[in-house]
């Protein structure tokens, strides 16, 4: 929580065995955020993990990451969409 009070925040990764409280970690952290008007995309790996989290969803339909990924695949989000004005509000910045 110190890395995001302080505007340092960036992307977390959260990673344990089952029924270490990763989920209620994750679900209080994504809850004081949005209670200061912030946002937080929350996004897993799995859609029964997804299922845990408020306005959770899966990595690879958040993201439009292909199921079959090479070297020359890509994230197939569209220029000027709407999830890209979401990424933009929640402070991240691309190239």
């Amino acid at each position: 929580m110190t890395a995001l009070m302080d505007d340092n925040g960036g992307l977390f990764f959260l990673y344990g065995y089952g029924d270490t409280g990763k989920a209620f970690i994750f679900r209080t952290s994504c809850a004081a955020l949005r209670s200061m008007g912030d946002i937080a995309l929350a996004v897993a790996s799995s859609g029964i993990v997804s299922l845990l989290l408020l306005g959770g969803t899966i990595a690879h339909s958040r993201f439009c990451i292909p199921l079959n990924v090479d070297e020359d695949t890509y994230c197939n989000i569209k220029p000027g969409s709407h999830f890209i004005e979401l990424l933009v509000a929640t402070g991240y910045t691309y190239a």
